[in-house]
């Protein structure tokens, strides 16, 4: 599963959802929660690059027939962790920018 193609994907990945950021942030400021908006906006970066990740990884498996298994699903969400945690500070950047504008 670590090959740079798949990691290159996933980053572009994580791209497109940072690029989600000033999208998240008006949503979360027009409903008007009760909630701190910039952790509200982290959870919701969090779960879309998950969801994202894990489908990509999981239609390469099939398109590969690859056969899953703990061991592999560990792998897989071992890297999907890596690179969000890899661009954590472009993350909290872009939250704070959008949460600024």
């Amino acid at each position: 599963m670590d090959s740079l193609e798949d990691k290159k994907e996933l980053e572009t990945l994580l791209d497109i959802v940072i690029h989600q950021i000033p999208s998240y942030t008006n949503m979360v400021n027009s409903a008007n929660w009760d909630v701190n908006s910039d952790d509200c906006i982290f959870g919701m970066v969090y779960h879309s690059f998950i969801a994202k990740s894990t489908e990509y990884m999981k239609n390469k498996f099939i398109d590969t027939g690859q056969t899953t298994n703990a061991e592999s699903t560990f792998q897989m969400m071992n890297t999907i962790s890596e690179i969000f945690d890899e661009r954590l500070a472009d993350i909290k950047q872009a939250i704070v920018f959008a949460s600024n504008s």
